[in-house]
């Protein structure tokens, strides 16, 4: 018979007859359920021995010194006790694990986005464990880490092996998933709306062919964006892989071509003939994309052009910039100089008086002669312009105001006749006519109307080309004399009045040909931003960046007031955890 817990009212006698003894009921109570008594053997048994024991012969009897008693024994209370079991255990482990990882992962997003946010370079060039400095992303995090020991505790060092997540890898994915979060936002902004391309190239400091994508659009608050959205390497610069590159990210991002209301390219670069091809062939996808070169490069070329032409212009500025490198370079020369202005400009204010273009010149060759700098031509013109005036009682006010700035004018107006094409200027005649300036003077009902029909013949129906006319006219007298449309500087401040008042909603289709209008690229100083913060974050001694990390640090920095509102789990949730990092 087996053993069990018998309750008996007397045990038989066991050992000697000087000392006899036998079984208690009572112990049952005293030594719980592991305790039980065999009658055929008169024998106590543990009952963890005989369920976890598993050979007959290791089970011992209660009252035995076997070692093997006390593990059983706990294997018996682990059985009993369920939080303790394996797959409770495993998984309280596993979730540990899961949320250790995350807050190893939280840490170094925000070393990531403090770094790129800041355009400061990620690695250092040598980030062993004896380096002195283990580059910006490690310094940081060890930073980090001494001002939170919950932190602390996880990382670097205290992290395991295969999950670190401080790799170089891990760092550019990281600054992955927070551009690919802004370049989604940017293009929600953009949803279904016309959108102007605003492209420009340059070259980096590892001489690397760069090009700039931009996008200009009017969001639904009514305010002008462009917004830096890409940088492209280009292995070279013609027409089809511009095309093709640009195509291709536009696509990407499900921008469709046909939406592309205009192109803005640099006119004043070095690729002026590729960017004229360039707006030809997507013009050929879509003839409503025009093309236009930045206004403000335009302008530029036609002051530098009419300069050369006049020459006492010339000359002035020629010797005038010979003047600047000769005191640049000298710091002596320098600090005189400045010296030398503020006691002039204190003595202007004093007497409250402007100086004249004569007494100009008079200290322009006093200034020359203290340096010995050659302008012999120019002092030689302003001695002859002396003699002339005395011979001929013709004043240098005179000389100056028609043979030189009259002349300037001219020559400036004949280049920007042949920098400015006709339908350029037509279609930005044609707009002026929304313009609210000085009371909506240009305000004109059928140059609106004829702007529509020929410009954007594909955003208007038929229909909506005639009732455009008849909210033009409820226009006129509602909101040309309307208070709160008074005093408006530019047709981007109408389009954002009109979304304020929600009239937008009441003069739909003038909104709608407001946007259109103001897609039309008028600089790139978007992308010239865009260049000068690669020439923060790619330097010299950072020249060897991978051009995607790159084009993903540029997003970030440049458009850093969008990516600092994503959430920290938000990126957490984006964020592929690699099975080794």
């Amino acid at each position: 018979m087996g053993p069990y817990q018998i309750r008996l009212s007397k045990y038989p006698f066991s050992g000697s007859e000087k000392h006899p003894r036998r079984f208690q009921a009572s112990w049952f109570v005293q030594f719980g359920y592991w305790l039980e008594y065999s009658p055929s053997k008169d024998a106590a048994y543990c009952l963890p021995c005989y369920l976890f024991t598993m050979k007959a012969s290791q089970r011992s009897r209660w009252d035995d010194p076997c070692s093997c008693h006390n593990n059983a024994v706990k294997y018996c209370e682990d059985l009993l006790k369920q939080s303790q079991h394996i797959d409770k255990v495993m998984n309280a482990q596993s979730s540990e694990q899961i949320l250790n990882n995350r807050l190893r992962v939280k840490t170094s997003i925000d070393v990531v986005r403090w770094l790129a946010f800041q355009g400061c370079a990620f690695r250092g060039h040598d980030e062993t464990l004896d380096s002195k400095n283990r580059g910006n992303f490690l310094e940081m995090l060890k930073l980090l880490a001494s001002y939170n020991d919950k932190v602390g505790k996880l990382v670097l060092k205290n992290a395991p092996k295969s999950s670190k997540y401080t790799s170089p890898q891990i760092q550019k994915e990281i600054l992955e998933v927070l551009a690919k979060k802004v370049r989604n936002k940017i293009r929600e902004d953009v949803e279904d709306s016309r959108f102007c391309i605003i492209v420009d190239e340059t070259r980096d400091e590892s001489k690397r062919e760069q090009m700039a994508i931009i996008l200009r659009f009017v969001d639904v608050d009514g305010f002008i964006q462009e917004r830096f959205f890409d940088l492209v390497h280009v292995k070279d610069t013609s027409t089809l892989t511009l095309k093709n590159e640009i195509s291709a990210i536009l696509s990407r991002h499900c921008l469709d071509i046909q939406n592309i209301r205009g192109q803005g390219y640099d006119g004043a670069s070095n690729m002026h003939g590729e960017w004229n091809r360039l707006q030809a062939l997507f013009l050929k996808d879509c003839p409503y994309a025009y093309y236009v070169h930045c206004f403000a490069h335009r302008l530029q070329l036609a002051l530098v052009a009419a300069s050369r032409e006049v020459v006492s212009v010339h000359e002035f500025f020629s010797n005038l910039n010979f003047i600047i490198n000769v005191v640049g370079v000298s710091c002596k020369r320098h600090d005189e100089l400045q010296a030398a202005q503020a006691t002039h400009i204190t003595h202007m204010i004093a007497i409250d008086e402007l100086e004249s273009w004569e007494n100009l010149l008079e200290n322009v060759v006093s200034f020359s002669k203290k340096f010995n700098i050659d302008i012999s031509e120019l002092g030689s013109r302003y001695i002859q312009g002396r003699g002339r005036h005395q011979r001929d009682y013709i004043t240098i006010e005179h000389h100056y105001h028609f043979e030189i700035f009259n002349a300037a004018i001219d020559f400036q107006m004949q280049e920007l006749d042949n920098g400015f094409g006709e339908g350029t200027t037509k279609l930005l005649t044609l707009s002026s006519a929304l313009d609210p300036k000085d009371g909506y003077k240009f305000f004109n009902i059928d140059d609106i109307c004829c702007l529509a029909e020929e410009y954007y013949p594909l955003d208007f129906s038929e229909n909506e080309k005639i009732n455009l006319r008849f909210q033009l006219k409820h226009f006129e007298v509602d909101v040309l004399s309307n208070p709160k449309f008074q005093d408006l500087r530019s047709i981007a401040d109408l389009c954002r009045k009109l979304v304020e008042t929600e009239k937008s909603k009441i003069y739909y289709l003038i909104d709608r040909l407001i946007r259109l209008i103001l897609t039309l690229p008028v600089s790139t100083a978007t992308s010239e931003r865009a260049f000068s913060a690669m020439k923060i974050v790619k330097t010299r001694l950072c020249n060897k960046i991978e051009d995607e990390f790159l084009a993903n640090n540029l997003v970030v920095y440049i458009k850093r007031e969008i990516a600092k509102n994503f959430d920290l789990n938000s990126i957490l949730d984006d964020f592929v955890f690699p099975q080794f990092s």
